[in-house]
């Protein structure tokens, strides 16, 4: 949505989160003598007229258009009585994208990876000297981005990807795997949103050939009519890594090979020397929460993947650490998702342990066949149990296999609190 459309509205922004804060602060410097409308759980500090969220319906005749933040679902009951009242539904990423720039746009999603691929690309630019700038679902709102970059790396999630109605120059869907079904209601709703980024017209769509889902013949029908590019780990790593140079990558797993293979996909189609994107990537330093490691303490190796919502992902990070004596500690908010895979790869591996909590747990727990499995209340129980089974030389790997909103107030939190019952 353009800012010359919003100038006769009245605007309403619901959340006021760290996004919605910006978005507040970007329209009071465009429309200084505008007032704007606040919807929020509760009463932000400083804000002037307020509406409780409770309270929506009986102040719809007020505002025109809502911004609406990410967190909320687009299929929320208001939000479709919002729209039969004529009220326009748009978010700061729509209005991000619509702003005029001269950079090119990266945008990348996926249910596993993005933030890491993301993160990735933008320290290989910066590295080589390009004008790089990195915002997003990765923790900078798009609106707060300068203006005059050259490349923009934005990463994107399935909440900003539903009703996204501009192109980014470069598009990239890394994997699909079942996810956020509070959000979107069913898991096909949420591949649909997913894949909306694929519809927008992007001058390059980047898949990953080696994703089912993404290898399907009707899934594939949603790309435009610019280039469809395929990756899939070794195509381009194999081509230009020199003998025994594997190593100089410093993340650990296939997942993450995956992800650098997207990332100097990217690099190529955006004209810069392959070799050179690949030297960059070595002195990545990796994100937190993200098959984060820390010790030895005490003889034991913490691995710290609170990012690790869905099987597929613990999977992942059970494969990185294949051959090592692992306590896994999994189990969190329940979004119906398939465990069988997971459960049998920990049958499989004689080296692992699993200890079960939350909500998943018990399903995860009467899914698991060997016995070598244990439950826990929480967190802290959870450590102490791993620190009592793991042998001197072992490894407590967190990858909860699960979303943690059912303890917690995020990941992030949830793997903090992981660190500090570690001893860190």
């Amino acid at each position: 949505m353009n800012l010359s459309d919003l100038e006769d509205k009245r605007i309403a922004i619901w959340g006021m989160g760290r996004e919605g804060t910006t978005t507040l602060s970007f329209l009071e410097r465009h429309f200084p003598d505008k007032d704007f409308l606040i919807i929020n759980r509760d009463w932000p500090e400083d804000v002037r007229n307020f509406i409780p969220e409770d309270k929506i319906e009986e102040h719809m005749a007020d505002f025109d258009v809502v911004i609406k933040s990410p967190g909320i679902s687009y299929y929320h009951e208001m939000v479709g009585k919002m729209k039969d009242a004529g009220i326009i539904i748009t978010s700061a990423t729509n209005i991000w994208f619509a702003l005029p720039r001269a950079g090119k746009v990266v945008a990348i999603t996926g249910s596993n990876g993005k933030s890491t691929t993301s993160a990735l690309l933008h320290h290989m630019l910066t590295e080589l000297g390009e004008d790089a700038e990195l915002g997003g679902n990765i923790g900078t709102p798009l609106l707060s981005l300068r203006e005059d970059a050259d490349i923009y790396v934005v990463e994107l999630s399935s909440y900003q990807t539903c009703d996204l109605h501009y192109a980014p120059d470069i598009a990239v869907l890394l994997n699909l795997h079942p996810e956020h079904l509070q959000w979107h209601r069913t898991h096909e709703q949420y591949y649909h949103d997913k894949m909306n980024l694929l519809r927008c017209g992007a001058a390059a769509n980047i898949v990953n050939a080696a994703d089912p889902r993404l290898a399907d013949t009707d899934n594939k029908t949603v790309f435009n009519d610019g280039d469809s590019i395929n990756f899939e780990m070794g195509m381009i790593y194999d081509s230009y890594m020199p003998v025994g140079g594997s190593a100089k990558f410093p993340l650990l797993g296939d997942h993450n090979l995956e992800n650098l293979c997207a990332a100097l996909t990217i690099c190529r189609k955006l004209g810069l020397v392959i070799t050179e994107c690949l030297r960059a990537s070595y002195t990545y330093p990796g994100l937190r929460h993200r098959l984060q490691i820390v010790g030895p303490i005490d003889g034991i190796t913490y691995v710290n993947d609170s990012i690790s919502t869905d099987p597929e992902a613990a999977i992942a990070a059970l494969k990185a650490l294949a051959g090592k004596k692992i306590t896994l500690i999994a189990g969190g908010e329940d979004r119906k998702q398939d465990y069988a895979d997971l459960c049998a790869l920990i049958d499989d591996s004689e080296n692992v342990n699993a200890i079960c909590a939350y909500e998943t747990g018990p399903r995860l727990y009467g899914q698991i066949t060997t016995e070598r499995k244990h439950t826990a209340e929480n967190l802290e129980d959870a450590v102490a149990l791993a620190k009592s089974i793991t042998p001197e030389g072992g490894y407590i790997l967190l990858s909860p296999a699960s979303p943690s909103y059912d303890a917690f107030n995020d990941f992030e939190e949830r793997g903090d609190l992981f660190l500090q019952f570690a001893g860190v």
